[in-house]
């Protein structure tokens, strides 16, 4: 734990700032080892170089102490609310000119009461500048994404020999959800993905009871196990009894495209230099018009997080980074294939985390 206040302590002298504050998230957590609800209460944890605040709703505080942080405490009680811990955190911190906050997360009320109560005080969008404390991951968060991982894989296994011909795309999501819970995940990285057919080529689409599985048709699947709060994320593409040629060809573009960015997942590449080659693939080929999005993103707390696999990124690769490989293409009213590892980066060849098999598969369950 102090290895990673060291980090935020170097975060604020290298930025300039005289204070960060956290709210309920994946940074909170991996500062603290706290998780707490992000709701209607403001919950805040203000860092500065000579003392830590926790502005926390009363019903919080346990929970906060349980964490046994070196820390000032400010409740308040719902019946007052919060406006007067505001006020006493600006007397404990005195004078601070300046505070970076997550600027995608923090919401207009709990800026508002920083302006309200800490007067002249500046609010700088430090979101990138604090999350880059994650960056880097350390053995032990590699070790349970690994473990989130092989109950992904496993449960997506035991689906795949649950499916057959006539079943719905909700029917066999909730089943895998069953499976990731059987399994031992603690909770899911995100809604799982589960489409088939023309649904297919919606990149984000929503599984439905209508949509039946019908032979000849493709079966996307992209989902996660959350272990302590990391995520797997892996997208697998099958298909039902029989495939066509251009599915075929479709299908080995897009395993040619993950394989070459996995390849390029090495220092000192940069993350321009994956998502362009993994991409010139994609555009070389019969299917150029049906590229939709970028390469990959990190991943760890968050199932989207820095750094970004994306051209014109130009930050450079570094021990310790876990990000997803996942090109994709998407033929509207036919069909989508995305390919999708999850990847770390090492000072020598990429260690590819998620091992389930990426040879065209076809599913034909009696």
């Amino acid at each position: 734990m102090n290895t990673r206040f060291n980090k935020i302590y170097q975060i604020l002298e290298k930025n300039n700032l005289d204070a960060i504050a956290l709210i309920p998230g994946s940074n909170f957590k991996y500062l603290t080892g706290g998780s707490f609800p992000l709701m209607e209460r403001p919950t805040l944890f203000i860092i500065t170089k000579n003392q830590n605040v926790a502005i926390l709703p009363s019903l919080e505080v346990d929970s906060f102490n349980q964490l046994d942080i070196n820390s000032k405490i400010i409740s308040w009680h719902d019946k007052d609310g919060f406006n007067q811990a505001f006020k006493e955190a600006s007397k404990i911190l005195g004078d601070i000119k300046n505070i970076g906050v997550e600027g995608q997360r923090i919401r207009f009320f709990e800026t508002q009461a920083f302006k309200e109560n800490f007067k002249e005080i500046e609010i700088i969008n430090s979101h990138k500048e604090i999350s880059s404390m994650r960056l880097n991951k350390e053995q032990d968060e590699i070790n349970i994404l690994l473990d989130a991982i092989k109950i992904s894989e496993k449960s997506l296994e035991s689906t795949l020999n649950y499916i057959k011909l006539g079943m719905s795309e909700l029917q066999v999501k909730q089943f895998l959800m069953q499976e990731l819970y059987k399994n031992g995940a603690e909770g899911l990285s995100f809604d799982p993905i589960v489409l088939t057919g023309q649904n297919s080529a919606i990149p984000h689409g929503h599984s439905s009871n209508q949509n039946m599985i019908k032979q000849g048709d493709t079966l996307l699947f992209d989902f996660g196990a959350t272990i302590k709060g990391y995520k797997a994320d892996i997208t697998r593409t099958f298909f039902m009894i029989e495939t066509d040629e251009y599915q075929r060809k479709a299908y080995e573009t897009v395993r040619k495209a993950n394989e070459i960015g996995i390849q390029k997942s090495k220092i000192p590449n940069s993350l321009h230099d994956i998502d362009n080659e993994t991409t010139l693939i994609l555009e070389n080929s019969d299917f150029k018009e049906f590229i939709v999005h970028k390469t990959g993103h990190g991943l760890g707390l968050d199932v989207h997080e820095d750094p970004y696999v994306v051209r014109g990124n130009n930050t450079k690769l570094e021990q310790g980074m876990v990000i997803t490989i996942e090109p994709g293409l998407y033929i509207p009213q036919k069909f989508g294939i995305r390919i999708e590892d999850d990847v770390l980066i090492t000072n020598d060849e990429p260690t590819v985390l998620t091992s389930f098999s990426k040879d065209l598969r076809i599913i034909n369950n009696e």
